[in-house]
């Protein structure tokens, strides 16, 4: 079968045909790249985000052109950052533009320094270029922009910019739904995740991330004999924590057929050779023995196999003694499994036991489990959703808009369990081969980013203010910078709001 490989390319069509309208796009884009590239150079990544940091940036450009902003800080050090463009009609709900501004901690390796970007052959390195500040300085841009506008959105555009994503939100979304998410209140929500998929027949398919894929970690432990080097012993942790994991790698769950997954492959049914029509019917016929026929065929491919099975991957490994000459007792490993939405963590967690239970000197023990129910998947029948796909038609004519389940876990789970139609938009990314999130020498390319800020500037035009594309004027700014020295302590969560003719300081209780 052939054709199953998918690379993630935007087309080079050349958008904006009006002098003036390309001038205020290259305005904002060149904007965006210098946003991008001077957070980039402000350190946010773990195990201390920093965040604050980045959101002092952020205000102060919200400060250069008047616009009201929100800071709510959980702890010392950390910070969230939202502002707000209002909207004329109140009865329609709110767009949040949302990213989060920390980062992982750099990988070892850099050729690039990480914290500081880096321009090279039509590239930009640094730590966060697609992971997510890129989508932070294309939100920053834009918003900033279309405040100066003449023209009001319908309704209410949200800015926020959030902290600890990428260790599990409890200082950013997480804190807010707990603290001040009244405050904030979306209908809708763009986050990143999903990208544009071009087949090998040149067809753009638009895959706007609609679901996630459930996180859980499982930690398996191995007990043996502790012992000197010098007499090896004959249960050594470490040989059984090894071959326990061989075991684990063979273990190979069922397929299972989800509402997003469905919809991509009957999205590029049409666009494959006839050995892949053929899997691709077997695998939606609804026949559960074709089902887990097609699917064996089909998760030769990583991409297409997270598509369709939960993944289970060791990562942390652990056989600690207290010198080189010596054995552990134990040696264990942490499994980060990635579910299907309509999966069930218990079950998957009593299988592997069974795979060990006539082995006692094996134990598993849940270390992460998923929040359940899990939110139902999008299903791109809501408004948004018409918005992406509207877009798509004008930026790349002839593209399937398909939503799509992420093989990643994020922060958009939690704003559809709060009852916010959320999607997820991604830069140009081939997810096997130029995937570089959290990776050594992180980059973007610029063209690809400046698609991505056109493609949600698109977005932001048609479901906030009903406008097409390439309906707004260009900008001429005016305005001046106003610094703040004073910021919040632990503990405190205050508004700093910059007016046209003070500056106001709202004090809210934590």
């Amino acid at each position: 079968m052939k054709n199953w490989i998918f690379v993630l390319v935007f087309l080079a069509a050349a958008i904006g045909p009006l002098q003036a309208q390309e001038s205020a796009w290259k305005e904002i884009e060149q904007q965006a790249k210098t946003h991008l590239m001077r957070l980039i150079g402000i350190n946010t990544s773990m195990p201390n985000p920093q965040e604050l940091k980045a959101a002092r940036y952020i205000y102060k450009e919200f400060n250069k052109h008047k616009i009201d902003w929100e800071i709510f800080i959980p702890v010392k050090g950390r910070a969230n950052l939202m502002a707000r463009i209002p909207g004329t009609d109140p009865n329609k709900k709110p767009l949040l533009l949302i990213s989060h501004l920390d980062t992982v901690s750099p990988a070892e390796g850099w050729t690039f320094p990480p914290f500081q970007a880096t321009e090279q052959e039509g590239r930009i390195y640094g730590l966060g270029a697609t992971d997510a500040k890129n989508y932070t300085a294309a939100y920053l841009s834009l918003f900033t922009w279309l405040a100066g506008q003449p023209q009001r959105p319908e309704r209410d555009i949200i800015f926020l910019a959030t902290s600890g994503e990428e260790s599990g939100s409890e200082a950013g979304l997480r804190w807010l739904e707990d603290t001040y998410w009244n405050k904030i209140a979306p209908g809708y929500a763009l986050n990143e995740g999903g990208g544009i998929i071009r087949t090998d027949e040149g067809t753009p398919l638009v895959f706007a991330e609609a679901s996630t894929k459930m996180y859980m970690d499982v930690k398996i432990t191995a007990h043996g004999q502790e012992g000197h080097t010098s007499v090896p012993v004959q249960e050594n942790a470490v040989y059984v924590l090894s071959q326990a994991l061989a075991k684990i790698e063979s273990y190979d769950p069922p397929a299972k057929l989800t509402a997003p997954a469905r919809a991509f492959f009957k999205a590029i049914l049409p666009l494959q050779d006839e050995d892949g029509k053929t899997t691709i019917r077997f695998l939606l016929d609804g026949s559960e023995q074709n089902l887990q026929a097609a699917a064996q065929v089909m998760a030769q491919d990583p991409f297409f196999r997270s598509q369709l099975k939960d993944t289970l991957s060791p990562t942390l490994l652990s056989a600690s003694s207290q010198d080189a000459s010596s054995t552990s007792a134990h040696a264990s490993a942490l499994i980060n499994i990635r579910l299907l939405p309509n999966s069930d963590p218990d079950e998957l967690f009593a299988n592997l036991s069974d795979l060990f239970k006539e082995d006692p000197h094996i134990t598993l023990e849940m270390v992460e489990r998923p929040q359940l129910p899990f939110p139902t998947p999008m299903d791109g029948t809501d408004e948004l959703f018409a918005s992406i796909e509207l877009t798509a038609q004008k930026l790349w004519p002839g593209a399937i808009t398909v939503p799509g389940l992420s093989p990643a876990s994020g922060d958009n789970e939690f704003l559809r369990r709060l009852g916010v139609i959320t999607y997820g938009l991604g830069p140009e990314m081939n997810p096997m081969a130029e995937n570089t999130a959290h990776m050594t020498n992180e980059f973007i390319r610029e063209e690809d980013f400046f698609r991505q800020v056109r493609f949600i500037a698109g977005i932001v035009f048609n479901f906030a203010y009903g406008k097409d594309l390439l309906s707004f004027p260009s900008l001429a700014r005016t305005a001046t910078e106003t610094d703040f020295s004073t910021l919040p302590q632990q503990g405190e969560t205050y508004a700093e709001k910059n007016n046209q003719n003070q500056n106001e300081k709202n004090l809210s209780g934590n």
